[in-house]
């Protein structure tokens, strides 16, 4: 029934511009997840006034492939907009401004008449590119790409995953040939089916591979390379300012015309929301996947081993960019356990399974269900659990699932002081995962900093709640942002000495893992 709201696609209208005054008027913010779709409605205090959430169901037609319905996801939005706002008992005009944060790298294509999917959404976590990857590493195009990017040729990203749905699904084949298909990251389709408007943000576009992070454009010799028409781009805006993108259709959801003032990749959000403002503030996101970045400031660091360049954020004045480690598999591991292999039977079990076991000196688990990220960025390298022996236990095995999202974290943590010349002594953390507090206690031994685990589950779009409200007036700057962050402190309980040696075993199961399938 929602669905049908947006077969006529909506046009774009303009009004003039409400002004925000504290205490009136609310602001929400879509949060497209991996796994789910929530909408938050934030009061002008950043306090919630009301949510709703839906799950998004994935499906894997073969091995290392990773879809999601955009349909589905269309429907759950309108489900999650019109269900927070009956919650909140409010009209949805009294909403000054949207934003829009998101789960980044995946790739849609829709009918720029209809609005329609023309395939599935490939999800980030998609890995049918690795042999394209691999050819294009091999034509010599890493260097040119790295140096416009900031990113690694890699499935993870955008860029092959559009040369791959251009070339092997028939129906975007087709539109396109006829000059009807738009590509769009998941933002991009949401303002479409909201607005009427192809519209994208700096943050998004920055992890296409195909945007240059300096000129701040789609770059011509970056198509060229991965053969993607600039016909079928979204333009590229700042992520907030006074530049917004496009209001909201009365056909929509939100039968009222609101003004979209802020989008963000769901990272930049999170560290954005995280308050992290100054160069060398570092926050992870344990989630599905877990994502740990830097503040870099206003100057790109050219990584050297292995981390990520990208766009924090514009505000249309000024560009900050972030250097990031993304680790593939977190919140998924814990997924496996219970659902693949079925060794927990829900994920309270893990903290009462796994607590009380010593560090495991020999038994590790390397993460690498769909290869692994930053800073090895081996597509070919898979799982591994290594240190099995006869009398290895069910509570074992799930403790160095636990200790493997940790070793993970280190690995990049090194990278980030080594490339930066930064010293971290502490970093915040928030998503699912930071629920187990025996992680958060793990986390701080293994990687020796100080971990400061943060009470709001809604980071991500409050990140986003903050680019809307400093685009309406809410605050003349980020400094007047006066949110009051509760924050759990964990500190190292784990002797220097064992900690080099647990993490030399590590590097060693890492090793193992590495370049194991075949394609």
């Amino acid at each position: 029934m929602l669905l049908s709201k947006s077969d006529a696609l909506p046009r774009t209208t303009v009004r003039k511009q409400k002004k925000a005054y504290p205490g009136e008027g609310y602001i929400g913010v879509l949060d497209l997840g991996t796994t789910s779709v929530r909408f938050i409605i934030f009061k002008l205090d950043s306090t919630v006034q009301a949510q709703a959430f839906q799950p998004i169901a994935q499906t894997y037609p073969q091995s290392g492939w990773v879809e999601e319905d955009l349909n589905e996801i269309w429907s759950a939005a309108c489900m999650v907009i019109e269900g927070a706002i009956d919650q909140g008992n409010i009209k949805a005009d009294s909403i000054l401004a949207l934003g829009i944060t998101n789960q980044r790298e995946s790739v849609g294509f829709w009918d720029k008449d209809s609005g329609k999917p023309l395939a599935p959404l490939i999800v980030w976590q998609d890995r049918r590119t690795s042999r394209l990857c691999k050819q294009l590493k091999d034509k010599g195009y890493e260097q040119a790409v790295r140096e416009k990017t900031g990113l690694t040729i890699d499935p993870y990203f955008s860029g092959t995953k559009i040369n791959w749905m251009l070339k092997n699904n028939d129906a975007v084949r087709d539109a396109a040939s006829r000059g009807r298909a738009v590509f769009g990251t998941l933002d991009s389709f949401i303002i479409y089916r909201l607005t009427g408007s192809h519209i994208t943000d700096y943050s998004n576009a920055s992890r296409t591979l195909l945007f240059n992070i300096s000129s701040l454009k789609w770059d011509d010799e970056l198509l060229d390379i991965f053969g993607v028409p600039k016909n079928i781009l979204p333009e590229a805006r700042p992520s907030y300012g006074h530049n917004y993108f496009g209001k909201t259709d009365r056909l929509s959801p939100f039968k009222a015309s609101i003004p979209i003032q802020c989008v963000f990749g769901d990272q930049q959000a999170a560290l954005f929301g995280q308050k992290c403002f100054y160069r060398g503030d570092v926050k992870s996101t344990f989630g599905t996947g877990s994502f740990i970045m830097m503040n870099s400031g206003k100057e790109k660091v050219n990584s050297k081993h292995g981390l990520l360049s990208t766009i924090f954020y514009s505000n249309g004045r000024e560009l900050f960019y972030a250097l990031e480690g993304s680790v593939y598999n977190t919140g998924s591991v814990f997924q496996w356990l219970k659902e693949g292999i079925e060794i927990i039977g829900d994920y309270k079990d893990i903290e009462f399974l796994a607590s009380g076991q010593d560090y495991q000196k020999d038994l590790f688990l390397v993460p690498a269900l769909t290869g692994m990220g930053a800073p090895y960025w081996d597509p070919l390298a898979r799982g591994l659990l290594i240190g099995i022996t006869r009398s290895t236990s069910k509570k074992q095995i799930v403790r160095a699932a636990v200790e493997s999202i940790a070793y993970r974290t280190l690995d990049v943590l090194n990278v980030l002081e080594r490339e930066t010349n930064l010293y971290i002594s502490s970093i915040k953390i928030d998503g699912g995962v930071t629920r187990n507090r025996l992680f958060c206690q793990v986390l701080a031994d293994i990687t020796g900093k100080e971990i400061n685990k943060l009470d709001l589950p809604e980071i991500t779009a409050l990140g986003s709640m903050y680019g809307a409200g400093l685009s309406i007036g809410l605050w003349s700057s980020q400094k007047d942002i006066k949110q009051s962050m509760g924050y759990q402190k964990y500190v190292s309980q784990m002797e220097v000495e064992l900690r080099n040696n647990l993490y030399s075993n590590w590097q060693r199961a890492v090793d193992r893992a590495k370049n194991w399938a075949q394609e």
